[in-house]
């Protein structure tokens, strides 16, 4: 009886080790989230405007003015909000900021492309394939670029891939491994027609 008593301590005490353990691990993972990770994403949310008329919205009743052919970085928590835009009869639409909270918003139900550029100094030009978009020809050496009108469109670079953010050169682009590296970045669909044909002579 004895033994059985001592090997039930044995087990309680090896169970609340574990949990003890589990949720030290997980205080320390957050806080390096807090502290580290979280420092090096500093991604915007923006809210764009491609065409030529300024534009006026609210999202969950507060109001904004985006002047023509610009943006403008709010700050939205991930989650469900409410956009109205007049001019483009949307009321209470569901804004979806999901999976992170960067990218853009896109009220005006424009196109915009997500497209994976090939940083290399070898040639992969075999490797490409190509896809249609938009009619045009386009080579990709990942997957078909994305043309997408959606409410939201989700940065999942932590930052680097926006709208806001022009594109590095091969110089400042840190290498992955030998043969290329890669960024997948958010293009509005004249900017990314413009930027393909400038650096795929």
């Amino acid at each position: 009886m004895e033994n059985n008593s001592n090997q039930e301590k044995k087990k309680i005490t090896k169970a609340h080790i574990f949990i003890l353990v589990s949720l030290i691990a997980v205080f320390i993972g957050y806080g390096y989230y807090e502290v580290v990770w979280k420092a090096k994403i500093n991604g915007s949310t923006l809210i764009d405007n491609p065409t030529n008329q300024n534009l006026s919205l609210t999202i969950d009743g507060e109001s904004y003015e985006v002047p023509a052919n610009s943006f403008l970085k709010v700050d939205l928590a991930m989650g469900i909000h409410k956009l109205d835009c007049k001019a483009y009869n949307l009321k209470a639409a569901d804004l979806n900021i999901s999976p992170v909270e960067y990218g853009v918003i896109n009220p005006t139900k424009s196109k915009y492309v997500i497209y994976t550029i090939i940083y290399t100094e070898k040639d992969l030009t075999s490797k490409f394939k190509p896809y249609q978009v938009e009619g045009r020809e386009i080579y990709s050496l990942f997957d078909e670029p994305k043309v997408t009108t959606d409410l939201f469109i989700a940065d999942l670079t932590m930052g680097k891939g926006n709208i806001d953010v022009k594109e590095p050169s091969l110089e400042r682009y840190n290498k992955i491994n030998q043969d290329y590296s890669h960024l997948t970045k958010i293009f509005r669909l004249n900017e990314f027609f413009e930027f393909y044909d400038k650096n795929n002579k």
